[in-house]
This record gives structure tokens, sequence and C-alpha cells, in this order.
């Protein structure tokens, strides 16, 4: 199990949207909502790239 979570404060105004892991033959996303918390648990298969998307700075990425 891949547990992810950010100390970014989630308002109205600035938070992430989604976020997504892939992998060479998968991906699953979790949709976040303003004014909740950042925190996703993924099955771990492998590495693979997180994705997620801020909605003032756009689109990050990083492998694991």
């Amino acid at each position: 199990l891949l547990n992810r979570s950010s100390d970014l404060p989630m308002t109205k105004e600035h938070y992430i949207s989604f976020v997504v892991y892939c992998t060479g033959e998968r991906f699953e996303s979790v949709k976040l909502y303003p004014e909740s918390s950042i925190e996703v648990r993924f099955f771990s298969r492998g590495h693979g790239t997180l994705y997620w998307y801020c909605n003032h700075h756009g689109l990050f990425k990083k492998r694991i």
C-alpha cells in the first residue's frame, strides 16, 4: 500500500484537484475537494509515476 499526504492547506481558492498513480499496466485516480485533507492510498504495484494537479500551479509528477 502506498500512502501519500501533504500539509498544503486546501482552501476554496487553492487546492489539489486530483492525484493519479500510474504504472506500466494500470492507473488509479483519486478526486480531491477543497477544504479536505490531502491523503491518498494506492496499492503498490512496483515503480510508477505519481501525478497531482493544483488549480493554481498546474500538473506535477514524481517518479516513485
